[in-house]
């Protein structure tokens, strides 16, 4: 064991620069996972707002068909009544399904950049958690190799300085009345 100053400044450091560095990198992924969470959530956004202009023009079209379509039976000479009506009203309830699909189809894909996002926030939380484990791993295994460095016997006298923390070894059976280690039996 050498208790060299130099050895354990070196190893302090070398401890150090391992505990930031595992923090640094723990942060420096974190950040990556939260700049990635909101691109994510950018994209949802994104996705909302053009399903609501897809919306909106595809319920422009389909009102200019409607009065195409009722533009054209006027032209014919053709009553809104019976059939004609029923054939538009039909037509209008198409065109409402293909809206509510636009709609539906923006909305799970705008879904899906939430639940990215999500995602990547919880993997910034683990990788600074990870980074908190590293930096501590690399805190006690410094420690650890320093204390191993260390000089600990006495200068004066040349003797080891820790005691031996082995206890003795029982004599007898102390949980047996009478036996040596135990103390004075006590015979009736």
């Amino acid at each position: 064991m050498c208790g060299d100053p130099v050895t354990i400044g070196l190893l302090a450091a070398s401890t150090a620069l391992s505990t930031i560095g595992a923090l640094r990198d723990a942060g420096a992924q974190a950040n990556a996972a939260k700049a990635n969470a909101r691109v994510a959530e950018q994209q949802a956004q994104l996705q909302r707002d053009v399903g609501q202009f897809n919306v909106a023009r595809e319920r422009r079209l389909q009102r200019r068909a409607l009065a195409q379509q009722v533009a054209n039976a006027g032209s014919q000479g053709t009553a809104l009544t019976g059939q004609p009506i029923d054939l538009l009203a039909d037509s209008a309830k198409q065109a409402e399904l293909d809206l509510q699909a636009l709609r539906f189809d923006s909305e799970i894909k705008a879904q899906a950049s939430d639940t990215e996002a999500r995602f990547r926030r919880f993997e910034a939380r683990q990788a600074r958690n990870a980074g908190f484990f590293k930096a501590g791993t690399a805190l006690l295994t410094g420690a650890t190799k320093i204390a191993g460095s260390l000089d600990i016997s006495n200068p004066t006298t040349g003797a080891n300085n820790i005691r031996n923390v082995t206890p003795p070894i029982p004599r007898g059976n102390p949980f047996r009345p009478g036996s040596p280690g135990r103390g004075p039996s006590i015979r009736t």
